[in-house]
């Protein structure tokens, strides 16, 4: 894309945004009459990156509309969409935004079981589906969606021959569009855009209900606090299908007229990073702890020079920190040390994320703030922000120089108020608070007080200069049979510090004391396993072996000297298999299932109890 095209500034785009448009539909179509044939979507296919303009999707978008309104969809429907992100994704989003329905997004990862739920509770009416996987998975549910008058193929190669759902059709994009387009019709701020299921630690997931005008205030706080513009692309790898990537790397970089380039999948994003060079990328923190033990792993299998060299190099980067983070310049002596360790070690790890990156926003689960400082040695611009779905989602972030507090999460974003109540709970007042939870009532109720504050369920403390420490999740806190409140998820951070740990499950609700179920990092552990016979055994074998967990219970012993005693780890159990979303162990954000763990590895955990408490 070029820099010099009359570029809009970023506070007009921020304020078109806020208050300019009624709908997110009316801001795209203002955006692809004003930039036309130039490139805003980019996908990698047939192993060549291919562009689509903004006039393409807009026009694409506009005969899909007028395809759905003929098939007899009105203002209110729910269309959801079960793909992958693509240009495809976008073309349906904004063909159903532009008509007054309502988008439901799914997750392609996502159980039958789980699909069917939000398919029905919605009462979605069209799916659209990207691939002949997935239209299977569809097809395959029968008559037990019975609400679903259509499916539609939206990948490229979808069979034309349309064949039949019951007594609804199965159609390609091509077939449900018309010939003539419809234009974007008429609509408010406070209608309804889409419902996003939480996809829950605890119980079934929740329509969250957000309108046009929760998402616009949302991107145009995160186009003014991120500076965004017309200059920017994004690598997208997120799953659009949640609140994080959709408002943050879909609608903020439409509305500040960037380009998207869609990522091949998680194991190409190295790859597609280098290819694409973007200028902001939003990860989770999950991706930051992989690159982080990679490269430690290549250090530690170095030379004792290069080691040596690594390890001064980080030391100066994290003095030079704490001198950016106050902004102050740094001193003579280190501002030299920092231009030698720039060339000879932090260029490397900037250069995973190309030469042009001026953001890395990591969002959807807390950041360990050992992390953070690793790559603010490294001079890599990394932002944290804090959100949860119903509010749209951004509340705070993290904004480089001064902007930054490490251990928090930022300062809330400027139409946003936070507060927290007598019981430390962290409340959420603004424009971007959703409406409510689709059918329930109750549920609404006890989120969002009488004065319109969002219930976080996260507990935090709030400094004299408005940054937000995340403490706990509210209903996350374990209490112990003697009373005593432990945080699970401060203990499972200090767990996967280990580089030996790579995921840790901390259990003890009710009980005397504190278990824990761990997930081996193999890939750190080869040169263990290689010394004890190890190497090349099955997996199950090594989880169960007696070398295996003496290391571990030496790391423990370790651990829990720097714990208070109702905080110590008491019991474990290596296990062989590691959380998924597969497996419905992890959120599409990487974050723990605590009630599905627990109900999977039930035994396990009785036995480390024996059998009782």
């Amino acid at each position: 894309m070029t820099s010099g095209s009359n570029p809009d500034t970023q506070s007009s785009a921020a304020e078109r945004a806020r208050s300019s448009f009624a709908t997110l539909a009316e801001g795209f179509d203002h955006q692809a009459r004003r930039y036309g044939s130039r490139t805003f979507l980019r996908q990698k296919r047939d192993k060549v990156w291919r562009d689509f303009s903004w006039g393409a999707i807009a026009e694409a978008a506009a005969k899909l509309r007028a395809g759905l309104l003929r098939f007899g969809l009105k203002p209110g429907d729910r269309v959801a969409i079960l793909a992958d992100n693509s240009p495809e994704w976008v073309i349906v989003d904004q063909a159903a935004l532009g008509m007054g329905a309502i988008v439901v997004p799914l997750y392609t990862t996502s159980s039958a079981e789980e699909t069917r739920h939000v398919i029905n509770d919605s009462g979605a009416r069209v799916v659209a589906a990207g691939g002949d996987e997935l239209v299977k998975k569809l097809l395959g549910f029968g008559s037990s969606i019975p609400g679903v008058e259509a499916i539609v193929a939206i990948h490229p190669g979808a069979s034309a021959r349309e064949r039949s759902f019951g007594t609804a059709p199965v159609m390609t994009l091509e077939s449900a569009s018309a010939a003539e387009p419809a234009p974007v019709a008429p609509g408010k701020r406070d209608d309804l855009a889409t419902f996003i299921y939480t996809s829950g630690t605890t119980g079934d997931s929740k329509g969250v209900m957000l309108t046009h005008g929760n998402i616009l205030s949302n991107a145009a706080d995160s186009i003014e606090v991120l500076d965004l513009n017309e200059t920017d692309s994004t690598l997208s790898f997120l799953p659009v299908a949640h609140s994080f990537e959709r408002t943050g790397g879909y609608y903020a970089v439409t509305l500040a007229g960037g380009t998207i380039s869609y990522a091949e999948g998680l194991a190409q994003v190295a790859g597609n990073l280098l290819e694409t060079n973007p200028t902001v990328v939003l990860v989770v923190p999950r991706l930051l702890e992989v690159i982080h033990t990679r490269v430690r792993r290549m250090v530690e299998t170095g030379s004792p020079l290069r080691r040596r060299l690594f390890e001064a190099a980080l030391g100066a980067g994290m003095r030079a920190t704490e001198y950016r983070l106050r902004k102050e310049p740094l001193p003579a002596t280190l501002a030299a040390q920092m231009a030698l360790y720039r060339k000879l070690v932090f260029h490397r790890i900037r250069a995973i994320f190309g030469n042009r990156l001026r953001y890395l926003v990591s969002g959807g689960a807390p950041l360990s703030p050992d992390i953070f400082r690793f790559f603010a040695a490294a001079e890599v611009p990394l932002v944290e922000g804090y959100g949860l779905t119903e509010a749209s989602p951004v509340v705070s972030v993290n904004l480089l120089g001064g902007g930054t507090r490490i251990g928090t999460v930022g300062r809330p974003l400027p139409s946003v108020k936070v507060k927290t109540a007598p019981d430390g709970e962290l409340l959420v007042h603004g424009p971007n608070v959703m409406k409510g939870y689709f059918r329930l009532e109750q549920d609404t109720r006890e989120a969002i007080d009488s004065e319109g504050w969002l219930h976080t369920g996260d507990m935090a403390e709030i400094d004299s200069e408005g940054f937000i420490r995340i403490t706990d999740r509210k209903k996350e806190i374990i209490v112990l049979s003697g009373g005593k409140n432990v945080s699970p998820a401060k203990l499972e951070n200090k767990l996967i510090g280990d580089p030996f740990i790579a995921q840790a499950c901390v259990v003890g609700d009710r009980r005397k004391h504190l278990v824990a179920l761990l997930v081996p990092n193999l890939e750190n552990l080869r040169d263990f396993l290689k010394e004890n016979g190890l190497e090349g055994k099955p997996v199950e074998e090594i989880a169960h072996s007696p070398q295996l967990r003496a290391l571990f219970q030496a790391r423990l012993r370790e651990l829990n000297k720097h714990l208070s005693d109702v905080e110590a780890i008491v019991g474990f159990s290596v296990l062989s298999e590691p959380f998924t979303q597969e497996n419905g162990e992890l959120t599409p954000t990487l974050k723990l299932r605590r009630k599905m763990i627990q109900a999977h590895y039930r035994d396990r955990i009785e036995a480390l109890y024996g059998g009782g408490d």
